[in-house]
């Protein structure tokens, strides 16, 4: 994975190879990084999204989302579902997946990256 996600009124970047949440903590993220793209984002949620709806064009990780809705749950509530149903804020990030986003930001990144996009990502 050699994704960069920038934030932050410095504009720090950072690959989700090495990510860490807590790096992000107090922060306002600014623009999300695919190559020499540049996506601006204004919230997390925003970072979530465009991430999400980007690795969702390859099939293969598609279906492997599609595989973990359901499956992959917190303490308390499902991180990842076919439904919002259950889900204090979801998002909606393709038809028919909804992730869970009432997290800080370190929790957050913590779940997309260490308990999804590694699943999907590197087999």
């Amino acid at each position: 994975m050699n994704r960069k996600v920038g934030g932050g009124r410095n504009g720090y970047e950072f690959t989700l190879e090495n990510a860490s949440g807590n790096f992000f903590i107090r922060q306002k993220p600014s623009a999300v990084l695919f190559g020499g793209e540049t996506i601006t984002v204004k919230k997390w949620s925003g970072v979530y999204r465009v991430i999400y709806e980007r690795v969702n064009r390859d099939t293969q990780v598609l279906e492997d989302l599609l595989y973990l809705r359901n499956k992959a749950a917190g303490t308390v509530r499902v991180l990842i579902s076919d439904t919002p149903a259950g889900m204090r804020k979801p998002l909606n990030v393709d038809e028919e997946i909804f992730v869970e986003t009432h997290y800080g930001v370190e929790t957050m990144f913590n779940i997309m990256v260490d308990w999804i996009l590694r699943y999907v990502l590197c087999d």
